[in-house]
């Protein structure tokens, strides 16, 4: 009877014992499992593919990104930027003044932005980073030629230019209006009208212009297309569209 006993106590404090370690790997399973980190981002918040005309002006829009963290914004995030392609600067938003690191600091929002110049022709491309997060990429595109003239000309057939009608009447800024000014040193564009069928062509060429001026003449450009020129002198400047007809007067002022 006392082995008995014994044998019967044993079992129950392996019971126990058992169900102890099995309590506590509950606990130790429990207390590992991983807690959802907070998810933090950045993001691209505003300025992305604009184009910039010259080397001497900032793009029109601020680059902008947005950190958050389950989206909501985190302040006081540094914001580090850099050009990865191309070339230009940085100055602060707004105010323009220089930034010494090339770093921001969000706001209460989670934003920060900065100013940037473009400093070579092409694509310039520019990364802006946080610690801990993945990047974001700015592209933007320096063309001069993109620029829109100071002055624009509207030009074409009123109707078409294949002869179904006659082509050779013409508009210039307005139906009625053939006499256009621009000052020295502007730059003109004449556009052909993109109306017209794929098929039309045109040459736009000065038949007249003031003494010391340098002609113009396009080639032959399609509907659609424009032609810049940039008048040196003071004047009246002819031209004419060389394949449709159609005439038109620039008064070139000083």
């Amino acid at each position: 009877m006392q082995r008995r006993s014994n044998r019967v106590g044993l079992s129950r404090v392996r019971r126990e014992l058992l169900l102890l370690l099995i309590v506590a790997a509950c606990r130790d399973l429990i207390n590992d499992t991983p807690v959802e980190s907070v998810r933090s981002s950045l993001s691209i918040y505003g300025g992305n593919n604009q184009v910039g005309f010259d080397t001497l002006s900032k793009l029109g829009s601020p680059l902008a990104v947005r950190v958050t963290s389950d989206n909501a914004g985190i302040a006081g995030a540094r914001v580090q930027w850099r050009v990865v392609a191309g070339d230009g600067e940085f100055t602060s938003f707004p105010t323009g003044s220089p930034l010494t690191d090339n770093a921001t600091t969000t706001d209460a929002n989670g934003i920060a932005a900065v100013y940037f110049r473009p400093r070579a022709l092409g694509t310039n491309t520019v990364s802006a980073s946080v610690s801990g997060v993945t990047p974001v990429v700015f592209n933007s595109t320096m063309d001069p030629k993109l620029r829109p003239p100071d002055v624009l000309i509207n030009a074409g057939p009123l109707f078409d230019c294949t002869g179904g009608l006659d082509p050779t009447r013409y508009w210039l800024a307005t139906i009625s209006d053939t006499l256009l000014s621009a000052s020295v040193g502007q730059r003109v564009g004449i556009r052909y009208a993109s109306y017209l069928s794929p098929v039309c062509t045109v040459q736009f060429k000065s038949t007249a212009v003031p003494v010391g001026g340098t002609p113009f003449d396009s080639g032959i450009i399609h509907a659609g297309d424009r032609f810049d020129f940039t008048p040196n002198v003071a004047g009246k400047w002819t031209f004419v569209d060389a394949i449709n007809g159609g005439t038109g007067t620039l008064t070139v002022k000083p």
